[in-house]
């Protein structure tokens, strides 16, 4: 329990010092919860001596105070710890966005992104709801139990004793439920996230499904996923509730014993007839705040799990943290001796080749040679396994992710567009663009009559992953987000391939002007688009195996070759009827 106090204030900052007024207020205000039970010791008192009015005005005084005293602890409570609570959550989603923005794109494929998902949403949302609302429960349930465990023992000590005895095996059975927690919430926690998982997968894939009649129970992935999340939430419970029956028994047990006690007393004359009352009315509240604080142990430790996942996107390493923000002189782009492994699979062998700025160098392959790699070490998703990769002759290792990524333009073979409308997209590569600039992008891109042919135009809302858009109107809309950011270099990743023949013409005058003056890598399967580029890479397995000019390497016998050969029959393919 300390352990997760300590991690919560470490994950709060300087915000730390509200939730600590928040637990001292909270303490206090177990002494104004405890005003009534006062106030009824206070009146049996009085009554045993004679009531006056001026016992009736403290009495009615006591409760007011309490009454009065509990409001406004609460709402201070609720202010400093749950006002806290909301902003510390908030700065942590903001932040594990600029963590997910750093870190190697190995992160993601060695991290579940169902648990990514479920630690920015789910255990956030749990953390920011819950947090305050248990800790203050059980640090001041056994803290209140505790105070009224001392006054027993002043008032009278074999009441006392009783009490004090008892709270030595309520704490050996919360200690005991804390440790069951231990093992049951990381599996229910595991259990949610692989239910995020299978979920994102069925709707990502959702036409595949559909198209394979693989709906309903066929979709087998997230049928099992959701039976784990059953099982493992109902052995949560199943491994919690004996031991809380157990509790819950004992406690009336030691409520049982000690009116036992005091009623032997009482009979005995060893007590009076209002002491018998004080006890009997203070003993059904005296475990109340140590029940509640034991009640929530389930929640306790799926607190703590939910701390380990988001910790360990907190305490992931950046791919530039020893970087700095250091601008190239120029943006020319070269390789030297590079070699990458995904794991260990070797995917990038020694290559070197060296792109001046300015120019156009595109790189072919098959499928598996390391093309999109290549863009991707540029970009610096990943960081070379040996070897350098330099723009301007800066190590890309000495520039910080951003340094990097503001003087680059992206353009994927598979395009991603967010649920925003079309111009917030188009924004992306310039978010204090004017409408002018953005219609100027478009039409350059081929992609303004269509945009205003929608509803709304460029106010259009579109799906996520741009649902609403055909394959060749998403890529063109891709194409407009680079040439608004005018970045010196561009990236292209297969970047016609989803052009219908009319619109490739017009993207391809498109992309000239796009790369007038800037350093191009383009990656094209289409050997026809590259053919006046200033530099042609040949990629076998990893390997550079040929390099130069289109009209240079046709001649020669090899790769490129057999790929010029292979695409001129590809262009007569046709589909031979029955």
């Amino acid at each position: 329990m300390l352990d997760i106090i300590k991690r919560i204030l470490r994950l709060a900052g300087s915000r730390g010092k509200k939730i600590k007024l928040g637990f001292l207020l909270g303490f206090i205000d177990g002494f104004f919860e405890g005003a009534t039970i006062a106030a009824l010791i206070y009146a049996f008192v009085a009554i045993g001596r004679g009531l006056s009015p001026g016992d009736i005005g403290t009495v009615i005084a006591i409760q007011l105070a309490g009454l009065c005293g509990h409001i406004i602890c609460r709402y201070c409570v609720a202010r400093f710890q749950g006002g806290a609570g909301v902003e510390i959550m908030a700065e942590q989603r903001l932040k594990i966005g600029e963590i997910l923005k750093r870190v190697p794109m190995g992160f993601f494929s060695s991290s579940n992104m169902g648990e990514i998902a479920a630690t920015a949403t789910t255990d956030l949302g749990f953390i920011e709801n819950y947090c305050m609302f248990i800790l203050d429960r059980v640090v001041n349930g056994f803290v209140a139990t505790a105070v009224v465990a001392v006054f027993l023992v002043v008032y009278d000590w074999r009441i006392g004793l009783i009490v004090l005895v008892s709270i030595i095996p309520i704490v050996a059975i919360f200690r005991y439920l804390q440790k069951k927690g231990k093992l049951l919430t990381p599996k229910r926690q595991d259990a949610q996230a692989g239910l995020v998982s299978a979920t994102l997968e069925y709707v990502q894939g959702i036409e595949v499904i559909k198209s394979f009649n693989m709906n309903g129970d066929r979709a087998r992935n997230i049928t099992r996923a959701i039976k784990g999340s059953e099982e493992n939430s109902y052995k949560l419970e199943k491994g919690f509730v004996p031991m809380l029956s157990v509790y819950s028994l004992f406690i009336k047990i030691c409520c049982a014993l000690i009116i036992f006690v005091i009623s032997t007393l009482a009979l005995n004359g060893s007590a009076s007839i209002s002491e018998l009352f004080i006890i009997v009315i203070s003993t059904f509240g005296i475990f109340t705040p140590i029940e509640q604080a034991v009640s929530l142990t389930a929640l306790m430790r799926m607190m703590e799990a939910s701390l380990n996942r988001l910790e360990k996107i907190t305490e992931a390493d950046f791919i530039d943290a020893d970087a700095a923000d250091i601008e190239p002189s120029c943006y020319d782009i070269e390789f030297k001796d590079v070699s990458f492994a995904y794991d260990s699979a070797l995917v990038i062998e020694k290559l070197s080749f060296k792109a001046p700025q300015g120019s156009t160098t595109a790189i072919v392959g098959e499928s598996g040679s390391g093309k999109t790699t290549v863009t991707n070490l540029i970009a610096r998703f990943w960081d070379a396994s040996d070897g350098n990769i330099c723009i301007g002759g800066i190590d890309l290792r000495q520039m910080s992710c951003d340094a990097i990524l503001k003087n680059i333009s992206i353009v994927f073979q598979k395009v991603y567009l967010f649920n925003d409308t079309v111009l917030g997209n188009l924004r992306f590569g310039k978010p204090d663009a004017e409408l002018d600039e953005v219609v100027a992008a478009c039409k350059k891109a081929r992609c303004h009559d269509f945009i205003m042919a929608l509803e709304d135009g460029y106010e259009t809302m579109i799906g996520e992953g741009g649902s609403t858009l055909s394959g060749g109107e998403k890529q063109r809309l891709s194409i407009a987000r680079a040439i608004l950011k005018d970045a010196p270099i561009v990236l292209l990743d297969e970047a016609t391939s989803s052009i219908d023949p009319e619109n490739e013409k017009y993207i391809q005058e498109a992309i000239n002007n796009l790369v007038r003056g800037r350093t191009l890598i383009v990656i094209a399967h289409r050997l026809t688009s590259i053919r006046g580029v200033d530099n042609i890479l040949v990629l076998d397995r990893g390997r550079l195996a040929q390099a130069g000019l289109h009209d240079e390497l046709i001649k020669q016998d090899g790769i490129y070759k057999d790929f010029w050969n292979i695409r001129q029959k590809a262009d007569n393919w046709k589909i031979v009827g029955a």
